[in-house]
């Protein structure tokens, strides 16, 4: 299923639903596609953090497309007894490890399973997904400096930077400047990308690495719907029956 077959399917969750954060949603969507690609029929075996909870209907709409969770449990979205929830829930999935809706505690749960790995001498690839207004989180900079100091060189870092978060532009809330000097200061491997090139990002995760790799994607928040693409109201924005045309 394409990058854009995963946008209609969020789109239609939005719509049916009301449900918001689909400007979050549809900015991450090649990160998920390349990441399930790379790791498609692959015997090795991988992890994948979600921690951007609040994007959960692109994690969804991924899930379903690559015939990780069953058609029924897509259309039962946040509808009685679903099993899918607005924020991503592991209860009552067989498909979901963890739950992720507050906002940095994804990426030590990802450093915690790559040391875990390692001691056991297991050959894991771990992606963890986050957001760019995720990391003004205390908590993903203590993770980072223990990624470091036990050089998890097994996991991927991937952040969407689609440069928005809830109240305002990343850079007006707290401007961390310089991504590639903080990441380049606790010894990881930093490259900067278009977000929205699966291909490139493919290539980056077959790159051998005796470091942990950080992946800043650049992204548009709200990605294929033209009249919401950068705008701050995209992040609490439900799609509306005019933006279901590009179903069509």
């Amino acid at each position: 299923m394409t990058a854009k077959q995963i946008r209609k399917e969020i789109i239609k969750l939005s719509f049916s639903t009301n449900s918001p954060h689909l400007g979050s949603s549809l900015s991450c969507v090649e990160i998920l596609v390349s990441v399930f690609e790379f790791i498609k029929g692959k015997k090795k075996a991988f992890e994948v953090i979600f921690s951007k909870g609040h994007a959960a209907m692109a994690y969804y709409a991924t899930l379903y497309s690559y015939k990780k969770i069953k058609k029924e449990n897509i259309e039962n979205y946040l509808k009685p007894n679903t099993k899918l929830w607005s924020h991503i829930s592991r209860a009552n999935n067989n498909f979901l490890k963890f739950s992720f809706g507050a906002l940095g505690y994804g990426l030590g749960i990802a450093a915690g399973m790559s040391l875990g790995y390692q001691i056991e001498k297991k050959p894991h690839i771990i992606f963890c997904i986050l957001s760019d207004g995720e990391l003004n989180e205390g908590s993903i900079w203590e993770s980072l400096m223990f990624i470091s100091h036990h050089n998890l060189k097994n996991i991927v870092i991937l952040v969407d930077r689609n440069k928005l978060q809830s109240f305002g532009s990343t850079s007006d809330v707290i401007n961390l400047n310089s991504y590639r000097k903080k990441f380049k200061s606790f010894n990881f491997n930093f490259f900067e990308i278009d977000g929205h090139n699966v291909n490139s990002l493919i290539k980056i995760f077959k790159l051998n690495s005796l470091r942990p790799k950080v992946v800043l994607c650049n992204t548009v928040k709200g990605k294929g719907v033209k009249r919401i693409e950068g705008l701050l109201s995209s992040h609490y924005y439900p799609a509306k029956k005019e933006d279901l045309e590009l179903i069509n």
